[in-house]
């Protein structure tokens, strides 16, 4: 049994964080829990997908030190509809919380804190420390073109190989690719598999003035931000060879200007096939005419985008979602999009990538419809 006090909003604040890893879906219904622990005034809550775990601990006003299992769905949803004030916490020897707050009481039915989890007990093996900025452009650069598909464990992750001169971090589907080149200094050699989810749990929370350091252990990796402990499992993969899909031949070169080539894709893209989203591009001197059509719906788009062109006349196709996926990922006002033959994979860069920071995004076409 515990009792203990805490003010609404960080309380929220707290939660907000931690149910970003509480699965959608799960065969395991104490993975959909809060681990809530009060001991010597200080309240500590874990969440954990069996893949990321979020640990956090504050201050409280405690009555009786104890633990409990509290279903975050329903914990998250009445606290955040909750005014900011004070809200008291009790449970009995069954697992049944009650919070009491001005407004009134709520009862919840928790879980026994046995059936959570355990702690993993890596010991740490390495720091990795990297500026806070950098560490934010990497994940926002790649972590996007990470497979989704959970049959593809390598995929689903970024790449990161860190060295003593610079970083290089792979991300891909199948699809797509994004390689990240960073001349930066680091203080370790490392080559990591690191999932998506953890990628994006801390990009939203690290602090980009200040260095982010970073626990490697033998099988996971974990940072703390603020009051925060974020712990992730790496991936125990090989990852596939990168560098030798990526073409060093593509002479053709059309430099567009960016915000134009998404806006006319968004349009002409409504008229694709909806599940392929193909949507063809021909190049000329003259421009490029994006077009689009679905003959299930008997609807067709077409549209003209002015370019400088440098090559042969060349008509190829993308997912017109991969592509504008890349080009809002450009920072540039304009950008490069080099090619070859119909059928072979496109690269396109940012107009200025620096000798500090080079960044290779690739596409591979769809096949045309005849």
């Amino acid at each position: 049994m515990l009792k203990f006090s805490i003010e609404k909003n960080t309380l929220q604040n707290l939660l907000t964080e931690h149910h970003k890893v509480i699965p959608l879906r799960t065969t395991l219904p104490i993975l959909s829990t809060a681990f809530f622990k009060v001991e010597k005034n200080i309240l500590t809550i874990k969440t954990t997908d069996l893949e990321q775990t979020i640990t956090s601990s504050t201050t409280i006003e405690e009555e009786q030190d104890g633990n409990v299992c509290i279903p975050m769905g329903k914990l998250h949803e009445i606290v955040s509809a909750m005014p900011n004030d004070k809200i008291k916490f009790s449970t009995n020897e069954d697992f049944l919380i009650e919070l009491n707050n001005k407004q009134g009481a709520y009862k919840i039915t928790g879980r026994s804190p046995e059936e959570f989890p355990e702690d993993s007990a890596n010991k740490v093996l390495d720091k990795l420390k990297l500026k806070g900025q950098i560490l934010y452009n990497i994940i926002n650069n790649t972590a996007y073109a990470a497979s989704k598909d959970d049959l593809k464990p390598a995929l689903s992750g970024v790449y990161f190989n860190f060295k003593k001169d610079g970083i290089i971090a792979v991300a891909t589907d199948g699809h797509r690719l994004v390689k990240n080149i960073i001349k930066e200094t680091t203080n370790t050699d490392q080559s990591l598999i690191i999932p998506v989810k953890f990628l994006n749990i801390i990009k939203n929370i690290i602090d980009k003035k200040e260095t982010v350091t970073i626990d490697i252990k033998e099988n996971s990796l974990s940072t703390k931000q603020g009051n925060l402990i974020i712990e992730t499992r790496v991936i125990k993969e090989s990852y596939p060879d990168f560098n030798s899909v990526i073409p060093e031949n593509n002479t053709m070169q059309a430099n567009v200007n960016t915000s134009n080539l998404i806006s006319c894709l968004k349009r002409v893209s409504i008229f694709s096939n909806r599940t392929t989203k193909q949507t063809i591009l021909d190049f000329s001197e003259k421009g490029i005419v994006v077009s689009a059509q679905d003959p299930e719906t008997s609807t067709s788009g077409k549209e003209h985008v002015d370019c400088e062109y440098n090559g042969d006349n060349i008509t190829t196709s993308y997912n017109a979602k991969y592509l504008i996926d890349v080009l809002q990922h450009i920072n540039t006002k304009e950008v490069n999009i080099y090619l070859s033959a119909p059928l072979s994979a496109a690269t396109i860069q940012e107009t200025d990538n620096s000798q500090e920071d080079e960044t290779i995004n690739l596409l591979m076409p769809l096949r045309l419809n005849n």
